[in-house]
């Protein structure tokens, strides 16, 4: 996909995991808790790959899944071996957690998941959520929140084995790559020759009116009277010398993962997204929970 408005790159990387019920819910929703703050300082704070990274749970017409999304100038390519390489740590993440810290975590999950919301729109917006998916679950934070309570660190680890590990034989990914446009490559050009231009027009405004300053300083004179039967002593006025210290820091990413990259399955490029979809069954449409017996879970 090409992009005409911006300069920068973009990739969404999607693992689909499984159909909407309480307990598939509580589950991938207390896994992306943990995972999102790691993943933002990994791939952003450390690696500095852009500014937009986030990690969160993707829903469509009752199916659920991970995402990973990071807008960069660097290649999709690039992006998606770094975002593998962090998705293949969270296990040793999740594994070396200590206890308390994993109850702490999903405490305060359960605190956040019920609280009310301070505004009426974002209440309203919940009901009408569950209106229009059809679902009519208008109590689900209580009701999830009392399975949150039961996962431990085993149910983590085992639906990571399953569906987010690269590894897994039973991952299916979808990775959505946005790049620019030769109009907006031409157009970002165009601005920065343009900002270059006036930068250097500024510089040389700067540099004549310190030359300026410079010179109306030196020729100042100051007349001091040191004594009635001496003449004037005329000092003149040096300009400032400022020393300037340049502290030498270091403008390389930190990066705590290896710089490796994993051997994935081969890519299926899909140039024709209308022409791919009719050759797939018919999408799995979003049912009630009275009607669903058995969570996707359970059949591990």
């Amino acid at each position: 996909m090409l992009n005409d408005a911006h300069k920068l790159h973009a990739i969404e990387v999607y693992l689909q995991c499984f159909q909407q019920t309480f307990e598939n819910n509580a589950l991938l929703e207390l896994f992306c808790h943990l995972v999102d703050e790691p993943c933002f300082d990994q791939l952003r704070t450390k690696e500095q790959l852009g500014y937009v990274v986030s990690a969160g749970t993707r829903r469509s017409r009752g199916v659920q899944g991970f995402r990973v999304i990071v807008q960069s100038a660097r290649e999709p390519d690039y992006i998606n071996q770094r975002i593998e390489l962090f998705i293949d740590s969270i296990k040793e993440y999740i594994s070396t957690m200590p206890d308390e810290l994993f109850k702490k975590q999903r405490e305060g999950y359960m605190v956040k998941k019920v609280e009310v919301p301070k505004k009426m729109h974002s209440q309203g917006n919940k009901f009408w959520n569950e209106i229009t998916n059809h679902q009519f679950c208008f109590d689900r934070p209580q009701l999830e929140v009392e399975i949150i309570k039961t996962l431990e660190r085993n149910d983590l680890l085992r639906f990571y084995d399953h569906y987010i590990s690269p590894h897994s034989i039973y991952r299916r990914k979808l990775a959505l790559h946005v790049n620019p446009s030769p109009l907006a490559l031409q157009q970002a050009n165009d601005e920065t020759n343009t900002n270059e231009n006036e930068d250097e027009l500024d510089a040389m405004n700067d540099v004549e009116l310190l030359s300026n300053a410079d010179e109306e300083r030196t020729q100042t004179e100051v007349t001091v009277p040191v004594d009635l039967n001496h003449e004037a002593i005329k000092l003149i006025e040096l300009p400032i010398i400022i020393d300037n210290l340049v502290e030498k820091k270091s403008t390389e990413p930190e990066q705590s993962l290896p710089k490796k990259e994993l051997n994935l399955p081969k890519v299926e490029w899909i140039d024709n997204i209308h022409m791919w979809k009719s050759k797939l069954s018919c999408y799995p449409l979003a049912q009630a929970y009275d009607k669903i017996d058995v969570p996707v879970l359970c059949k591990l």
